[in-house]
């Protein structure tokens, strides 16, 4: 048998017209790690043993049953011009009736193919860092894992978005966006409010949830750290002032967006470092507000 190595393996992803039809991957992303994560993907089978503590004659854990079996984990990879298409649509399209796309996942170990059906995005964060590249982290669940077969991917050609081609607007004063240079880390959290699998096994009791629904509208949230070159965020916060963020990747032709139409600032953690050696950097968090009127949702991919 041969060594796997990282370098062969893949993952891919497919909208799917409906639940229960596993469409083949259009789209495929190179996994890669940072230093907050030790693995790109975690993927897996969730069996939820549960040991039976009986009166048997027996000191023991001898008896088990499975209380529930669904798919989780999360995928790490780098944000691609070109690639994206499907995935902001992933992440953030809803029906009717308000529930999010299923989709199918294709993820080559090399030695084993994970073929999961029925996929939902439970959190998607994007995080965009000066001098490394925009990276996008999927929490996911799905309803269904099989032994896949060895595919033969098309993997995107161009390197990554680097954070030195990402525009970062902030509305400050009340003022439009405009650009804030001094911004040196963005993170920015989108949940789509998935029931938790185990809820879907308590109410329909089998082997596994009979759906994932998305419970509510989007809710988002994140934080900056920018160089305290001004007061102007922190007088917003302490004004109680909404304000706006707009990030924009781009590459010749080749865009992508991220759009918080109403931004409130929750909290700063500016103070001094305490040392010579050492600026002074502004950490702010914040959440991210629908339209009053409910039109238009906390966060817009485009």
């Amino acid at each position: 048998m041969a060594v796997a190595l990282a370098m062969e393996g893949a993952f891919g992803f497919g909208l799917q017209n409906a639940k229960g039809a596993y469409a083949e991957p259009t789209t495929w992303l190179p996994l890669m790690a940072s230093g907050e994560r030790g693995s790109a993907d975690t993927v897996g089978l969730k069996r939820n043993y549960v040991t039976l503590d009986l009166a048997d004659h027996n000191s023991f854990e001898s008896k088990y049953y499975s209380a529930g079996e669904w798919v989780e984990g999360e995928l790490h990879f780098p944000l691609v011009p070109g690639a994206l298409t499907a995935l902001l649509s992933w992440i953030q399209t809803r029906d009717a009736s308000g529930q999010g796309k299923w989709a199918s996942i294709l993820i080559d170990c090399i030695n084993e193919v994970k073929q999961v059906t029925d996929a939902k995005i439970k959190r998607a964060t994007f995080d965009f860092v000066r001098g490394e590249p925009a990276m996008c982290t999927l929490e996911i669940a799905g309803l269904q894992i099989d032994h896949g077969s060895r595919p033969t991917p098309t993997m995107p050609t161009a390197a990554p978005y680097m954070y030195s081609e990402a525009t970062v607007e902030i509305a400050k004063g009340g003022e439009a966006l405009s650009e804030d240079a001094n911004c040196e880390r963005v993170r920015i959290v989108i949940d789509n409010v998935l029931e938790d699998p185990a809820a879907g096994l308590r109410l329909t009791p089998s082997a596994a949830p009979a759906t994932l629904y998305n419970l509510a509208g989007v809710r988002c949230w994140g934080a900056f750290s920018r160089d305290f070159m001004d007061n102007c965020i922190y007088m917003d916060l302490c004004a109680g002032q909404e304000a706006a963020i707009g990030i924009t990747l781009a590459r010749g032709n080749t865009t992508a967006t991220i759009s918080l139409p109403r931004v409130l600032y929750t909290g700063s953690d500016l103070g001094l470092p305490g040392s010579h050696e050492r600026r002074i950097v502004e950490k702010v968090d914040f959440l991210a507000l629908g339209s009053v009127e409910g039109l238009t949702p906390p966060v817009v991919l485009g």
